[in-house]
């Protein structure tokens, strides 16, 4: 029999909210190190406030990032239908770099791995995302076949970098295509050299 989960009353239910809009943008302007304290201080509430919706940080952060990805499961999900395998695939992994340059967070959350901060249920959806239009690409022989997707994951690392290196969209779209240009020649079939290692797996949660 399943628990009955009483809702929240509507003040509680605003602080909630006005918490996770604080926490939004912050991680979005500062990453994953802005302190517990700002947030509170964005969101106009006390500190026993926030920590009695999210009793750590890292819990905050999960919720945030929930939504980061829905987002990112969906860009997954339109390089999965997209008729043009090729072009789809290119257009996926120049959302995930635009993505990681207007969102410190999610660059931040990206260049660790996932596993400070995401549940062992989100690490899994984020790699399965990824994973999709790399093996549709793959299947469809644009992209060499001994990537994987913890080798495409890395690649996300890779690409954060380089995409807040430019200052401002309008420098982003002008030069971005560049390097993105770059990257795609080297995944191609064409370029596929046998590779000299592993690849690299994101850590586990500390034991």
């Amino acid at each position: 029999m399943e628990a009955h989960v009483r809702p929240l009353r509507a003040d509680a239910a605003r602080n909630r909210a006005r918490v996770l809009d604080a926490a939004r943008s912050a991680f979005a302007e500062a990453g994953l190190d802005v302190g517990v304290e700002e947030i509170a201080r964005r969101a106009g509430v006390g500190k026993g406030t926030l920590y009695r919706r999210f009793p750590t940080k890292e819990a905050l952060v999960c919720a945030i990032f929930e939504d980061i990805l829905v987002d990112f499961e969906q860009v997954s999900q339109e390089a999965l239908s997209g008729e043009a395998v090729g072009e789809a695939f290119e257009h996926f992994l120049k959302t995930a770099g635009v993505m990681q340059a207007s969102n410190q967070g999610f660059y931040d959350v990206v260049s660790r791995g996932g596993a400070e901060v995401l549940t062992p249920e989100q690490r899994e959806r984020f790699r399965a995302a990824a994973g999709g239009p790399l093996e549709r690409a793959q299947q469809a022989g644009v992209i060499r076949d001994d990537l994987v997707a913890d080798d495409l994951l890395m690649i996300f690392r890779m690409l954060g970098p380089t995409t807040r290196s430019f200052e401002g969209k309008h420098s982003l779209d002008d030069h971005w295509p560049r390097y993105l240009g770059l990257l795609l020649d080297a995944m191609r079939p064409a370029a596929a050299n046998p590779l000299p290692a592993e690849p690299w797996r994101p850590p586990g949660p500390a034991a």
